[in-house]
Formats: C-alpha cells, structure tokens, sequence
C-alpha cells in the first residue's frame, strides 16, 4: 500500500514537473480604470512591464502581452513599475502575483494595475524581527508600532523577516494589525517564517508565499529601485544557513541588468545579514552597476552597521536594523502589559524610518513610545541609599547607547554646557541591560508572567563612554551628550542629570 501511494505521488511530481516544461503561461499587463479586476475593450495595455517567475524576467510587448514558462514551485509576478500598483488586500498586502498551483491549473493570467500617487521621495517604515508567537505578541505590535504610525503614515512599510516564531498561523492577525495603518506592506521573509512540515526544500515558503506571495522580488517606488531577496536557505529538517539559492541569483542578475541604465542606485531587504550569507561575494557582484547600494537587514536583535568594500565604487552599506520586540519579548512588562525586552546590545525596541532624497537617503530610528527625537540613551552612576542593591553598577563613566551610530560616528560630552570632551567608542555590555538582568535576578519581576532573558553578553557596536573627571564638583550637573556623523547625517543631542 505504501509502495502503491509513493508510485502515484512520484507519478503526479513527474506529470506536474513535465506539464510546467513544456507550456507557457500568458497573458496581459493593463490599466484597470474601472477597477472592476477584469480587462475591458479600450483600457490602456502597457508595454515594457516586466514579469517573472523567480528566475526568469520578461517584459510585455507593444499589445501589454507577456508569456513566461512557471518555474516548479514559483509564484509568477510582475515587477510593480513607478507611479502604479496592485491590487491591494483589506491588509493593504499587493496582490501581484499568482501562485505554483493557480499555473497548473490555468494558462492564462493578467495583471492589471493602478494609478498610485507617489512621491519621488520615499519614506519607508523598516521594521526589524517581529517575532510573533501567540495573540499577545500581536498586541504588542499594535500598541508599539500600528498605533504609532497610524499618526505619521509612512509611504510604506516592510517588515525585515521573522514575521512569526514558528507559528505561521500568526500571519493573519499580524497582517491585519499592519494593515490598519492603510498603507502598502512589502513583507520579507525570515527563517522563523519557513513552513519545515514541508518534504521539499523549495516549498518551505509556501505558507508564507499563500499570505504574502513571492519571497523574493524586486518593485519601484518613488524614484527608487527596491529589491526584496530571501537568504533564508533550508537544509536538513529544521536547520538553515545565509544563502542565495541560483535561481534567485539569477533573477537578480536579470533585473540589475534591466534597471541598469534607469537608476544608479538600489535598496535592497533581507533577513539574514549579508555577512552571514554564504555567498554574498557573488551578490555583491551583480551590484556592480549601481554607484549606491543599500541593504537593510535583521535577525541578529542587535543594531550595527556595516560597509562592504567594492573596486571603484562606493561601498555597500548595510543596516542592521534590530527588532520591534526587542529581544523575543522578555523580560518585565510594562503598566500596558508590554515586556521591556530591551535588544541583547542594550536597544530600545522601535523600528527605522528609512527616507529617499534624491539618490541619497537618510536613517532615523524610532524608539517605541518615545518622541522621534529620542536617539541617545544616557547611562550616569546613582548612588542609592534606599534601593543599595543597585549601587554594584556604578561605574566613573558616562555612558552614551546611540542608536544609529557607527565607527565613524563623533560622540561627544559636556559637563558645563561649554566644553565638549570626546567619547570613547567602546566594546562592552551596554549598562542598562546589565540593569534590567540584576532586577531580574533579585527577583524584582516576581508574579509577573514572563520570559526570562539570559545573562547578558553581548557587546554593543554603538557604545561611548568618558571617565568622569575627579575634578567635577559635587552636587548636581545637567550632562549633555552630542552624536554628529556626515555618512549616516547624525545630528542629535541628549540631556541628563548627574548628582555626584
């Protein structure tokens, strides 16, 4: 019986792997005016659109028609051009492509489009590991960054991967949520997101593929080329290494030679960072026609960046950009019921805004629940007499977590508001975490339901700190930090109160 059940499954595997060979699927890239989802006589029919079905990439003739071979387990979909849009789901996700399965049973698919209002300059919500597991996660996120954009809409919002942990039944609730803002959500795929129940490798994004669609592609906005990958690469049953696999390599091949003579610049999204891909040389390779390549990335609960040196152009510059639940949602909560969960280098939970200016661009994180402004957290020694077990932090130092900065980044500090001493870029645990580990192992957080962090370890990329000068008088100082960086256009300043 089982020898019976393998022999016709392998048969249906060879009779779809044939049937996918040997036809074509086609149809009609279209301005649907009446917005009725169907072609009709006398609606505009574009040219030069361009199609794809993971691997290869067609463009659409004088008549609007493409014709393209499915690829074996690939959703086929158009590359969404400047000024127009997709369809959109009541979760604002863009219905622009069509699924393995909808092509074997079909021959014929079209892509009608609509005229979307957009402006040159692009102001992109990127949000880091959202790492959703149960309902409370979702409530989570709609009070740290729904409720939030709500207010200041950005012109999209894509959310770096790790949608879920493990639970891709959270998808639902989690693109509802986002949805509300009424925006158009461009999602990414993380490992957490991969559907391990499924036998083949290549249909371990079909869940999320059937929520979101391709988990790999590329789209315009604005004046701006976006290109979308998945470096998530399974092996073994539940394991997964950084990698590119080829057909994707060669999709990006294909649109970097498409696009190459129209922009000089890209930005691209991942999960996994570049530096954790195996085959990230090869990537960066295919880049070489673009003066400017940015990348911003997630998965490690941390924020840094990093620079990828190239011959003859600028270097490619890589966001790490953290995670909305910070470190998976642990730790204390919060009066709204929110876990602290400060990221493992000491972060605040947020997420980024990434804005277009031209061919330049600009980064600003958002700390969740605090103002826009808020891009420096300031660590100052406090002797206690009431709570004393806390006085085993202190240190001499002044201590500076700023969120955006880099090695490049000049941080400097002021104990009388005139003099600016420099800071020292430092290698270390960041102190508030250190703070918020002590709380728990004194039991603080007793009679809370919560998830334990672990010891912290971690050395922060974007710490700075100066020995307090003996000098100092005693009493009470309003210590002023400043963190300025041309590359990353830093400019921003935190205030605090010492008392020695």
């Amino acid at each position: 019986m089982n020898k019976a059940r393998f022999l016709f499954g392998l048969l249906i595997l060879i009779s779809q792997v044939a049937f996918t060979q040997s036809h074509k699927i086609s149809g009609r890239v279209y301005h649907d005016q009446n917005q009725n989802s169907v072609y009709d006589k006398g609606e505009q029919l574009f040219k030069g659109i361009l199609i794809s079905n993971g691997k290869d990439v067609v463009a659409t003739n004088s008549k609007g028609v493409y014709k393209i071979k499915p690829l074996q387990n690939n959703p086929i979909f158009v590359i969404k051009p400047k000024g127009y849009i997709s369809s959109r789901t009541p979760q604002n996700n863009l219905k622009f492509y069509y699924l393995f399965e909808e092509t074997t049973e079909n021959k014929s698919f079209d892509f009608p489009l609509y005229t979307n209002k957009e402006k040159e300059n692009v102001t992109i919500a990127l949000l880091g590991d959202l790492q959703s597991d149960v309902i409370d996660d979702i409530h989570h996120v709609s009070k740290l960054v729904t409720e939030e954009l709500v207010r200041k809409r950005p012109d999209i919002i894509i959310p770096l991967g790790d949608l879920s942990f493990d639970n891709l039944e959270i998808f639902k609730p989690l693109s509802e949520t986002l949805g509300l803002i009424g925006v158009p959500v461009f999602y990414v795929i993380g490992n957490h997101d991969l559907n391990f129940r499924e036998q083949e490798f290549s249909n371990r994004d079909k869940t999320f593929e059937a929520s979101f669609g391709p988990s790999y592609y590329a789209f315009e906005y604005g004046d701006n080329l976006f290109l979308v990958l998945n470096n998530n690469f399974p092996v073994n049953k539940r394991e997964y290494i950084g990698k590119l696999d080829e057909d994707q390599l060669t999709f990006v091949s294909h649109i970097t030679k498409k696009f190459a003579t129209k922009y000089n610049s890209i930005k691209i999204f991942t999960h996994i960072p570049l530096e954790y891909t195996s085959n990230k040389e090869e990537f960066i390779a295919l880049m070489k026609p673009f003066d400017e390549v940015f990348v911003a990335a997630g998965h490690t609960h941390t924020q840094y960046h990093t620079y990828f040196e190239r011959k003859h152009k600028s270097a490619v510059h890589q966001l790490v950009g953290g995670a909305v639940c910070g470190a998976w949602w642990q730790g204390a909560h919060d009066i709204n019921g929110i876990p602290f969960a400060m990221m493992y280098d000491g972060t605040l939970k947020g997420y980024w805004f990434l804005e277009t200016e031209d061919k330049d661009y600009h980064l600003r994180y958002k700390v969740s629940g605090m103002p826009i402004e808020k891009q420096i957290q300031i660590w100052v020694p406090e002797k206690k007499e009431w709570d004393t077990e806390m006085n085993v932090l202190n240190e001499p130092y002044v201590y500076a977590n700023v969120f955006a900065g880099d090695n490049a980044t000049n941080v400097q500090v002021s104990f009388d508001g005139k003099t600016w001493l420099p800071m020292e870029n430092y290698s270390g645990v960041a102190p508030e975490l250190k703070r918020f580990y002590l709380l728990q192992e004194l039991g603080r957080y007793k009679g809370q339901k919560l998830s334990k962090m672990p010891k912290p370890t971690t050395k922060s990329h974007h710490l700075w700190r100066l020995r307090i000068p003996q000098s100092l008088s005693k009493g009470m100082h309003l210590i002023r930090v400043k963190a300025n960086s041309s590359q990353l256009k830093i400019n921003t300043e935190e205030v605090r109160v010492f008392y020695k």
